[in-house]
């Protein structure tokens, strides 16, 4: 059964149940004709009111319609009722219609509007039953006030339309607009395309009525404010009133603070001494009024502290979604713990269950409080997650800390921990081989439930690799009183067994010898060293929850002697003192207090892993911009010193590597010294030591504009190198800092910012761009513990394609003449470059190679060689031939190895690369251009790179285009293309995706506030990710549905086959344009998931929505996705420019699905991504 759903372009049909109100309306259209929008769009703007006319209903009980034109004053062309029809109305425009030009004096052309149309009697009509409307077209912005014009004829009961082109004011249209009828284009030939839509939306204004859109639209929250938040109270408080009151002011201040709503922050109320009270629910603390009356409401309780006995109530009784809990909606629960003592009865074990419900518990202790016990109840790290106050007296001080760190947290969990995991991922990318043994402590102190969370955390350290025979191998040991090889390293081949495998373990019981399981690991991984001839890294996992009862220092030092890296995790009773022993290192040591918080210092093991394959080969050119306010003080100035120089230490510096310069800035702006002044780790260091402080304001806007210009090679800036900004501060801009820092960023900047709690969060957001770019401390001792992410930002941006995947790939090297041995090695070094950066396999990356000079010589084909060794060892081993460059018979003959015979995946849409290296003019260049297209004809993407004496004119004729081709003056300059070659390749292969089924549908957000540009733009991006899969009726299929404030399904699941049937299907789409109503859309889009539209949801085929969006939903999302996922699929979100990340997680029902990009140019970037997530979220389902 076909599912038809029609398109109603009714902004409000929410309001079904109200009368339809009125059909038609008298339409004014004044038309700008001044000099701003001058007498080459004129025509275009003739051409718009011409379909005006032509499309609506004009007859005497239907539509009728007015046209005027301004520029300095109004000009009137025709009158309500002069014409009856369209015909004569049509002909004035043909023959009468001409261009005034002028100053834009829009506020006049109201008034002068207003007395001349909508002031007279309406000729018997009724205002009711036709509505007065207004349509303004704009160009820029005017020279006079609109406001109070737009006002009066509002209040006159005139519903106006604004329509924005060219250079429009946006701030112009928003105060002429009908509530949200404002549209702006961004140049008049836009018109054509928005002139349908206008249609629709004069049907919509004249339906609209005041007050109607307050039933639909919903309030956004102010800044991080999504959460369930409960507060734990400890309320026996000695009986003093003072202590009392100061613990109602605090809780006052902070409720204040928060942006308490139904689908804000709830906040639920709980006290607890020897019986736990529930003073207000999640479903009940959504009134911020009624919570502050409950809290003046408190009383004191008498008897004991039973804070685990409190802890278990909230757990079982708060966070449900029974009582108002929206954990299922991907929204942040958080438990605030306040108590001034310790605690009767044993709250490890409750603390724990309720972390393990995925809450974030905060504890807050005041006088006679137990800090270890604060420590044991708080998420991990406790430093973070615990506060420590003398008496209640300082909790007043404490309130705008305590804020901070709530807000930060929400943050973290929706914007910024699964954006720093995709960064970790993607650096780990680099770590193409090791070797990682895991030994797990099986003794029987270990409880069955803590067991299964060693478990889980270890698959999920492995899982961040690429498992594969030539790659991560990954082997396990369990050991108690003696040790059991679970499974060699050598027996998985793949990340779904590994996974299993570990899940398979089960728990052997006994004491714990740590010392002689170290042993036993040595001797296998001795064993793994030989099999890969002592090449690849090797690394130990140790996971222990107990003191080891036979000495570790022996065989810890034996294994640092095989040069094997010893990773050592400490929980409950591990001994600090042996785990250091283990590691031999602090840096590789890890201990936490349970086994839940395992999951927290997973990314940190991993990091440790990877950080020095994804550092290797770091190059970098990186400004420090370093506040030296008065607010920073002598103390703070050296732990930022401190901090500088531990980054410059763990940085390679050189001219070939990263070059480090820094500004300090106050008041005024001072350079330290620039990127190229010094080339060696200690004397930047004694450079830093050497920095005095200034003291004064902070004028971070100003500082940012002056840093600017060390970005450029005359202060030592090197061309196609990465550049960094890192901005360290303690205190809020005094000036404006985002039209800087966009600025920075247009020009490739990447902008960390590093802000104490003093500093303003808000604004280093603007500075960086993304939350994920801000890391926001309590306080300068905590800097220490972001060095490492930072340093592995920089190493490893995540933007940047890392590895070739998908791809046959064929070299077509010049080897004539011209070039000499030294010549052809920097060009083998080249290609070798390339190779590396590849997954090579028969499945994955194939290489073919051909060189020439009088004749082509095949070096290999694309099915010759399986591995990367192979492919590196032939092109090592080449020569160049010598004699004459007859390029264009190189290509022509290259043409075979294209060829399914010759191990081309061609037919099966593998994507097909040339690439041509040459460094001199071709003997046969009359036939290049006629061979070249007969390549890309064929769909093969030619990649030209030419040196010193190679034509461009030759390049471009081969590429086909400007953006394929490279001409460098020197061998040597290779090296400085390589990074844009290496990009051009990568981002043409394909995601290696493992994914059978799928059904995937792709919801597209059509409203008024994407441009048709990008509109088109995203149409474009869903055809790219259309061509990564196997699209047939047995493998992946495709369906489209559009949304604005109306729905329209395009094609469901199913319905067209072929990637370009699909791809001339989306690109057909037409915009919908209208407000933003995601809920409505995700309500009815699940109907695509049915086995009667095409699903095969009972089949057990992974079932996925791909939402893209730009703006922030009018209508309730939450309950719609909720429901979505709950029937199976798997939704993941894209937001593009200004969304709210909290919205879009509670579409996705979690972090790590939703997407984030500045605009939709930067849809390309993320595109592997998407796919990536789209492949796993199919092996997960399946």
């Amino acid at each position: 059964m076909l599912l038809v759903l029609c398109l109603t372009m009714i902004c409000f049909h929410m309001c079904v149940n109200q009368d339809s109100g009125p059909e038609y309306a008298d339409v004014v259209f004044l038309v700008d004709s001044s000099d701003h929008l001058g007498l080459k769009s004129f025509p275009l703007v003739k051409t718009f009111i011409h379909k005006m006319i032509s499309s609506l209903p004009i007859e005497a009980n239907k539509y009728r319609v007015a046209l005027a034109q301004y520029s300095d004053a109004l000009h009137n062309e025709f009158q309500l009722g002069t014409f009856k029809n369209r015909n004569p109305m049509l002909n004035h425009l043909k023959k009468n219609f001409g261009f005034i030009g002028g100053s834009l004096k829009i506020g006049n052309a109201l008034q002068e509007a207003h007395r001349t149309y909508f002031s007279a009697p309406t000729n018997g009509r009724d205002k009711k039953q036709f509505p007065p409307i207004l349509v303004v077209l704009a160009s820029a912005e005017s020279e006079d006030d609109v406001e109070e014009a737009a006002k009066a004829l509002r209040e006159d009961g005139v519903k106006i339309i604004s329509v924005g082109v060219q250079k429009a004011s946006e701030e112009n249209l928003k105060a002429m607009a009908t509530s949200q009828f404002h549209f702006n284009l961004r140049t008049a030939r836009d018109l054509s395309v928005f002139a349908p839509n206008m249609t629709e939306i004069i049907k919509d204004v004249t339906q609209y009525r005041e007050g109607m859109a307050d039933d639909i639209i919903v309030e956004a929250c102010q800044g991080p404010s999504v959460a369930d938040v409960v507060f734990l109270l400890d309320m026996a408080i000695n009986g003093s009133q003072e202590d009392l009151d100061h613990l109602k002011a605090f809780l006052g201040e902070s409720i204040s603070a928060l942006d308490i709503k139904e689908n804000c922050m709830r906040v639920g109320l709980v006290t607890y001494s020897n019986e736990t009270r529930v003073i207000s629910s999640l479903s009940t603390g959504n009134n911020k009024t009624e919570v502050l009356q409950l809290i003046q409401d408190l009383s004191p309780q008498v008897g004991q502290a039973y804070t685990g006995a409190a802890l278990r109530k909230t757990r079982k009784e708060i966070f449900s979604a029974q009582r108002g809990s929206r954990k299922n909606q991907g929204v942040p629960q958080i438990a605030v713990l306040v108590t001034h003592r310790a605690s009767e009865d044993n709250v490890t074990k409750a603390a724990v269950n309720l972390r393990r419900e995925g809450v974030t518990i905060f504890t807050m202790g005041i006088e006679g409080a137990n800090p270890d016990e604060l420590e044991k109840i708080a998420s991990h790290p406790a430093e973070q997650f615990t506060s420590k106050l003398g008496n209640f007296s300082e909790l007043a001080t404490h309130n705008q800390t305590f804020l901070k760190k709530l807000r930060n947290q929400i943050t973290h969990t929706v914007s910024v921990f699964s954006e720093r995991t995709e960064t970790l991922k993607s650096a780990c990318v680099d770590t193409e081989e090791a070797d990682i043994y895991l030994l797990i402590d099986g003794s029987g102190s270990t409880q069955p439930t803590d067991f299964h969370e060693m478990k889980t955390f270890l698959s999920e350290v492995v899982g961040m690799f690429n498992i594969a025979p030539h790659k991560v191998r990954v082997g396990a040991v369990q050991y108690a009183d003696t040790w059991d090889l679970e499974f060699e390293i050598s027996k998985y081949s793949n990340k779904p067994d590994l996974g299993k495998a570990i899940e398979n373990i089960r728990q052997m019981g006994g004491n714990t010898n740590t010392g002689a399981a170290l042993n036993f690991t040595l001797k296998l991984l001795q064993r793994a060293k030989k099999e890969r001839g002592s090449k690849v890294p090797c690394h130990l996992v140790v996971l222990t929850n107990g003191m080891s009862r036979d000495s570790v220092l022996g065989p810890a030092h034996k294994l640092r002697e095989e040069n094997i890296r010893v990773h050592a995790i400490g929980v409950k009773e591990a001994n600090q003192m042996q785990l250091r022993e283990i590691a031999g290192e602090e840096k590789r040591v890890y201990y936490v207090h349970d086994f839940d918080a395992l999951r927290n210092i997973r990314n940190q093991v991993v990091q440790e892993i990877c950080a020095e394959e994804a550092c290797r080969d770091m190059k970098a050119d990186i400004m420090f911009l370093v506040d030296s306010s008065g607010s920073i003080g002598p103390e703070n100035f050296s732990k930022m010193k401190m901090f500088m120089k531990n980054l410059v230490s763990k940085s390679q510096i050189g001219a070939d590597r990263v070059q480090i310069g820094v500004v300090q800035f106050s008041h005024e702006n001072k350079e330290e010294f620039q990127l190229n002044t010094f080339m060696s780790q200690s004397d930047i260091a004694n450079a830093i030591d050497r920095m005095t402080h200034i003291g004064e304001t902070t004028l971070t806007g100003s500082a940012l504009t002056f840093v600017s210009q060390y970005f450029s090679p005359d202060k030592g800036a090197r061309p196609n190198v990465r550049k960094f900004l890192i901005l360290i501060t303690d205190g809020e801009a005094q000036d404006i800092v985002r039209d800087p820092a966009l600025a920075l960023r247009k020009e490739g900047v990447i902008i960390y910012s590093v802000g104490v709690f003093g500093s303003n969060v808000t604004q280093l957001e603007e500075i960086s761009g993304k939350p994920e770019m801000v890391f926001y401390v309590e306080n300068f001792d905590i800097l220490q513990h972001i060095e490492d992410d930072l340093v592995l930002g920089i190493c490893s941006p995540r933007e940047e394609c890392k590895r070739i995947e998908v791809l046959d790939v064929v070299f077509v090297i010049d080897s004539s003449g011209s070039i000499d041995y030294q010549e052809y090695n920097i060009m083998k070094d080249f290609m070798i470059g390339l190779v590396k950066k590849a997954d090579v396999g028969k499945n994955q990356v194939r290489f073919g190679a051909l060189k020439y000079a009088d004749d082509p010589e095949v070096l290999f084909y694309l099915d010759e060689l399986g591995t990367k060794l192979e492919v590196i060892s032939v092109l090592q081993n080449d020569h160049p031939m010598g004699g004459n460059t007859y390029t264009a018979e190189a290509l022509a003959f290259s043409n075979h190895m294209f060829t399914e015979a010759r191990g081309s995946r061609l037919h099966k849409g593998v994507p097909q690369v040339l690439i041509v290296i040459t460094d001199g003019e071709s003997h046969d260049a009359e036939k290049l251009n006629a061979t070249a297209k007969a390549l890309r004809d064929k769909g093969i993407l030619v990649l030209a790179v030419g040196i010193a004496g190679a034509n461009s004119w030759e390049l471009l004729a081969m590429a086909g285009s400007g953006d394929k081709y490279y001409f460098v003056e020197t061998f040597g300059g290779l090296k400085g293309i390589f990074s844009d070659v290496s990009a051009s390749v990568c981002n043409s292969s394909k995601v290696d995706c493992e994914i059978e089924k799928v059904d995937l549908v792709f919801l597209m957000d059509g409203s008024n506030s994407i441009h048709p540009d990008d509109f088109q733009k995203m149409k474009g991006f869903l055809v790219s990710v259309v061509q990564d899969f196997d699209v047939s009726l047995n493998r992946v299929r495709i369906g489209v549905a559009q949304f604005s404030d109306s729905y329209r399904s395009e094609f469901l699941l199913g319905t067209f086959t072929g990637e370009r049937e699909i791809s001339t299907q989306i690109e057909g789409i037409q915009q919908i344009f209208g407000y933003t109503h995601i809920g409505d859309a995700l309500r009815k889009v699940k109907y695509y998931f049915q086995p009667d539209t095409g699903s095969r949801i009972n089949a057990g085929t992974p079932q996925v929505l791909l939402v893209l969006t730009d703006g922030r939903s009018q209508d309730e999302v939450a309950q719609a996705a909720e429901e979505l996922r709950h029937k199976g699929v798997d939704i993941y979100s894209v937001g593009i420019g200004d969304v709210d990340d909290q919205e879009l997680v509670q579409i996705t029902g979690t972090a790590e699905k939703k997407l984030t990009v500045h605009n939709f140019d930067e849809l390309k970037k993320v595109k592997k991504r998407i796919v990536r997530n789209i492949c796993t979220s199919g092996g997960e389902s399946s």
